[in-house]
């Protein structure tokens, strides 16, 4: 068994692999959903091979996140198959340590993972981070006369950008990788959804933007799925609002992060509170901390916050005349929940980040 970056020529395996793992009657392949995934460009993603063969694989896409000043390197996995026959031998942990090797060199700080069995679990995965879900299927607000919504056009493009990069709290995607995203469709595919894109003018000035996939004759759902959105809070609120009152759909689902403004309008509609998709793996914990210092310096951070690694997998923080000793689930959580029980640090922790059951979902 050989364990190696999958090479542009094999691809095509990786996704007819992925496609009958993951997708049934109505779905769009695996290749056209996810093509950052299976990029010939970017050869970062990982299989095993039985001679020639690919039997199993493991997609890797690398990213840059935005934290108010900071800028963190991430990387995301998804589309984990294994064959039938090859399951339950422990391939796919193997390829998993493959990557964590590579990540690390490549100086990235996260792993974003899109699932949570015990594959990840037991290789120092951690839930994190904190959304709220809103099931939202009426609403008492209405579009005024200086407001329109409208489907966005191609002379669109840069008052998009802009308001994608007023985000404090995002992923980075340029102009043509963010059309690619909302062009392919990834999370909505799962659902058999399409996505589409909405404005929000108010007096000519493009204030606010909502991609939502929409169900198609394929889906088993009625509902729409709100997958990114930008802008003034109320411009999204109304876009939401116009896209019920024309029955475009009977209900909308949204995630929303705990720190986005968005949750200050949808806060009287129904809602759960739960974890960000997914699990996360801090890949080095004193480069983590390292990137972060530019968000730290913004929050009003004055000591010196230190994180090493120890032995049996733990991690030592230090802050001014504080040493604890950390397991890495307690510093995912000290570092994205709301457990944090080390005074100096509060106004500091949680560090936001991104929904990651959107737009850029592996």
């Amino acid at each position: 068994m050989e364990i190696r970056r999958v090479k542009a020529n094999e691809f095509e395996q990786a996704i007819q692999l992925a496609d009958k793992t993951f997708r049934k009657e109505g779905h769009i392949s695996m290749g056209e959903a996810f093509p950052q995934v299976f990029s010939n460009d970017l050869q970062l993603s990982y299989g095993a091979f039985d001679g020639e063969k690919l039997v199993s694989f493991i997609g890797l896409v690398p990213s840059k996140i935005h934290v108010g000043e900071s800028v963190l390197n991430v990387f995301s996995i998804g589309a984990v198959c294994t064959e039938i026959d090859y399951r339950n031998q422990g391939i796919s942990s193997a390829i998993l340590k493959e990557i964590y090797d590579y990540i690390d060199k490549a100086e990235a700080t996260l792993l974003f993972v899109s699932g949570d069995r015990g594959l990840y679990l037991r290789n120092q995965c951690d839930h994190f981070g904190r959304v709220s879900k809103y099931s939202i299927d009426r609403v008492s607000i209405g579009v005024t006369d200086d407001e329109k919504i409208r489907l966005a056009k191609n002379t669109d493009i840069f008052r998009l950008d802009q308001l994608r990069q007023d985000k404090r709290v995002s992923f980075e995607n340029g102009i043509w990788e963010w059309k690619m995203l909302l062009e392919a469709g990834g999370f909505a595919s799962i659902f058999k959804m399409k996505q589409a894109l909405y404005v929000a003018e108010k007096n000519s000035i493009l204030n606010g933007y909502a991609v939502i996939g929409l169900p198609t004759e394929a889906s088993n759902y009625e509902h729409g799925i709100v997958t990114d959105w930008g802008g003034e809070p109320e411009a999204v609120h109304g876009i939401l609002a116009d896209l019920l009152q024309t029955n475009t759909v009977s209900r909308i689902e949204i995630s929303v992060p705990w720190q986005d403004e968005l949750n200050s309008e949808l806060t009287g509609y129904k809602h759960e509170i739960k974890k960000n998709g997914g699990t996360v793996y801090i890949v080095n914990a004193g480069r983590l901390i390292e990137q972060l210092g530019p968000y730290f310096r913004e929050k009003g951070l004055t000591q010196e916050l230190e994180v090493t690694q120890i032995e049996d997998g733990n991690v030592l923080l230090k802050i001014g005349e504080i040493e604890k000793t950390l397991t890495n689930g307690i510093l995912v959580e000290l570092l994205f929940g709301f457990e944090s029980d080390i005074r100096e640090l509060n106004g500091v922790f949680p560090v936001p980040l991104p929904g990651l059951e959107g737009i850029n979902y592996v």
